[in-house]
């Protein structure tokens, strides 16, 4: 007879002399009792995290019609009262958005301010030139709700830059139509009848489109904060004025001046609500709420979501509005409630069409030192209005429950493809490689989509970790491709750049290892992006070095001048940095740069377990021994002259010397890269300075490559005078001093 038994492979059949009752043995009854395991195994793992089918079958079976009637005849009466309590908790929410937006403006404006009082006291003089405005202009720009920033001195002196608008024009007719700021200083009591108003107006900062003088008896030591600010040596923060020529209310903050512990003067700034009153009117508790700003000692406005309502007109002039006398009924009702039953959260009716509002009354913190308060009126139809509504529709609600189960239908699966589409979105932008969108931290209950959240995630943290040790674009044409890396390197033209520090080893032994880190962080973060920024490649990170380059992986057609630009904004953006380092007592760090193009290897290198992205050659040498040329010259950035040749005409570089790299007979003349030229970037144009400095020693090197020792000789010492610290002229007035002049060597430390 037959013999059966169930495999691995399946049900298998063999003839066997046995004799057996064939019912006991029948494949039928096998596969039977095979089949109610596995169910019985998946019945356990749809418990644990059931299919979408069966939620969605589940939820729409035990959903009825008079469960659905239930819900909603109680949570009406439930939900008015939640209502109420999120009215409150909205308006509470706005009340403190209000405060947080008023405390980060005046907070932001004070802080401005200090720094201006401490650049004043550290050199009154500079406040009293010309030069001083773009100081001011850069105080005036820090915040769009700075109306006018200014410095008063004892002696009766004022500098000021203000901004020019449509309203200040129709003011003053010889304010011309297309100034846009305006710089002005008074002369000080020394002149005395003959003291003037010196005011300049420009289009664009910087470009003068017209000026005129006028006397003035004006004296800026009496004006609202200066007194306060004198007497009490601290911020001053004055009620809010009529500006005379905007017609709208500014507040002016004063900072008092100290040198060496006197009072010299202040520093000031006059802001407009403006940009508070549009904040108040989009963060608004409801679509019909009302949000004000006021000084409750005297009832003034100091900003109102309605803008219009903070002034008011009395006698024909502009006067800032109080709670008492504002165009708004309903805050004039408020404000009285408030002052007679000293209740600062309350309901009443409004005297204009007898609705219910809300009214709370918020006293700011006693840390902001001014007692102002945020007062919100907030019609409560806007919250149970709807809910009133619902209540009157409940019985067109039963009737079309054949409507609402669609709508149901509907939700619920919207609820389900939100974590699916959360994911499509997640792999679109790990296909590109952008990092930007946060993953999806909860994971679903329902099997499939929690195994596509954990999936996506685990592709996520991978890719995202492999960017950190590859270059990005490497890892995004390898994604695209779907070809997996391998060694291979090409030859391919590219623009190299390698970053150091000065004298890091002294720096790191006086440093702590914590403090070390930061700024060696900070330093790495500013450079890395300086060359992201140009769509360089960041290669690695030698100890306190850097290697980069330009062309690879992504063939870039002007990898040259990108390359420039790149050094230039590491330098310029360090240089800023060791400026706040240095006013905090911090030690700064000096960055050398050396940049060559040339034909070089790139790709994968290393052996068949371990390799990475990387460029070799010839050209990569010498890029690593220019950034070491700097020190013999003094200079930042260190360029070849294959650099120059490339992007001579869109670049400002001054010639050092002709020199010889070690392993090389052939000489070549290397550069000092000083900026870009026909450029408005602050971070890539040469200054004046720089480009003086350029011509003078364009004209030095041509007599020393001529050979007229004696003619570089008058020529570098001509820059020592107008330049005394130039490295470059030192070095060379030394050459040029000495008898014999040999082709330089350059002998740093190979790259590595």
């Amino acid at each position: 007879m037959l013999f059966g038994y169930y495999g691995a492979n399946g049900l298998v059949v063999s003839q066997d002399c046995i004799t057996m009752r064939a019912s006991f043995w029948s494949p039928r009854r096998v596969v039977g009792r095979l089949l109610v395991q596995r169910a019985r195994r998946r019945l356990e793992v749809i418990v644990k995290r059931p299919k979408l089918s069966a939620i969605m079958a589940g939820l729409f079976v035990g959903l009825s019609i008079p469960v659905l009637i239930f819900i909603l005849l109680y949570s009406y009466y439930r939900n008015s009262e939640a209502i109420i309590a999120i009215l409150h908790e909205d308006v509470a929410k706005t009340s403190r958005a209000s405060m947080e937006n008023v405390e980060d403006m005046i907070g932001g404006v004070a802080a401005t301010l200090r720094l201006l009082a401490e650049v004043t006291a550290a050199n009154p003089d500079f406040l009293r030139t010309g030069r001083s405005n773009d100081v001011l202009y850069r105080a005036l720009t820090t915040a769009a709700e700075i109306d006018a920033a200014f410095v008063s001195f004892e002696d009766g002196y004022h500098r000021a830059v203000t901004r020019i608008d449509d309203d200040r024009r129709r003011s003053d007719v010889r304010i011309p139509r297309t100034a846009n700021w305006h710089a002005n200083f008074i002369d000080d009591f020394s002149v005395g009848e003959n003291r003037s108003r010196h005011r300049t107006f420009f289009d664009s900062w910087g470009h003068v489109v017209g000026e005129y003088v006028v006397p003035t008896l004006t004296d800026y030591r009496t004006t609202s904060g200066y007194p306060e600010a004198k007497d009490k040596r601290t911020l001053a923060i004055t009620q809010p004025q009529i500006n005379v020529d905007t017609g709208y209310p500014i507040i002016n903050l004063r900072v008092p001046i100290l040198q060496d512990g006197t009072f010299i003067g202040c520093a000031g700034a006059s802001i407009t609500p403006v940009v508070l009153s549009g904040f108040l009117a989009t963060h608004r508790a409801s679509a019909h709420s009302t949000a004000i700003v006021a000084d409750p000692t005297d009832g003034s406005v100091i900003a109102a979501s309605d803008r219009q309502k903070s002034v008011r007109v009395l006698d024909g002039k502009l006067e800032v509005a109080r709670l008492d006398n504002i165009d708004d009924p309903d805050a004039r009702e408020a404000y009285r409630l408030q002052r007679q039953t000293k209740d600062d959260n309350f309901l009443f009716r409004s005297p204009k069409d007898g609705s219910e509002l809300s009214a709370s009354f918020a006293r700011f913190p006693v840390s902001f030192g001014h007692q102002w308060e945020a007062v919100i009126l907030t019609p409560t139809d806007d919250f149970i209005g709807e809910l009133k509504k619902t209540n009157q529709r409940i019985v067109v609600i039963i009737v079309a429950l054949s409507a609402a189960e669609l709508f149901l239908i509907y939700f619920l699966s919207r609820q389900l493809s939100r974590p699916i589409e959360s994911i499509s979105q997640e792999l679109k932008s790990v296909e590109t490689l952008s990092f930007e969108q946060q993953p999806t931290s909860r994971l679903s209950t329902v099997r499939e989509i929690a195994q596509l959240q954990s999936a996506a995630s685990l592709l996520r943290n991978s890719l995202q970790s492999f960017c950190s040790f590859a270059p990005v674009d490497v890892v995004r044409g390898l994604v695209k491709s779907g070809i997996p890396l391998r060694l291979g390197v090409e030859r391919r033209h590219l623009t190299v750049l390698f970053a150091d520090l000065e004298n890091f080893s002294t720096h790191a032994e006086q440093l702590t290892p914590d403090a070390l880190l930061e700024q060696m962080s900070i330093y790495f973060e500013q450079v890395t992006r300086s060359i992201s920024d140009e769509q360089g490649t960041v290669d690695k990170f030698i100890g306190d070095g850097i290697m980069a380059f330009w062309g690879a992986p992504l063939a870039l057609s002007d990898h040259v001048l990108r390359g420039c630009a790149g050094a230039l904004r590491a330098v310029r953006r360090m240089e800023r940095v060791n400026e706040n380092w240095r006013a905090a007592g911090r030690p700064s760090l000096r960055i050398r740069i050396g940049l060559n193009c040339a034909e070089v290897l790139v790709g994968n290198i290393g052996s068949s377990d371990r390799f990475s992205y990387t460029a070799i050659g010839d050209g990569v040498n010498v890029a690593a021994r220019l950034e070491g040329t700097n020190k013999t010259f003094g200079t930042t950035i260190c360029i070849s002259d294959s650099m120059f040749n490339a992007v001579a005409s869109e670049i400002v570089a001054r010639p050092l010397r002709h020199v010889q790299v070690k392993g090389r007979r052939q000489d070549f003349m290397i550069y000092e890269l000083v900026g870009l030229a026909n450029t408005d970037d602050p971070e890539l144009q040469a200054g004046p300075a720089d480009q003086r400095l350029s011509k003078l020693t364009w004209a030095a090197s041509n007599r020393f490559e001529a050979g007229d020792i004696a003619g570089a000789t008058g020529r570098y010492q001509e820059i020592l005078r107008e330049f005394p610290n130039d490295g470059v002229a030192k070095a060379m007035l030394a050459l040029c001093m000495s008898t014999h002049v040999p082709r330089a060597e350059v002998t740093t430390a190979p790259a590595k």
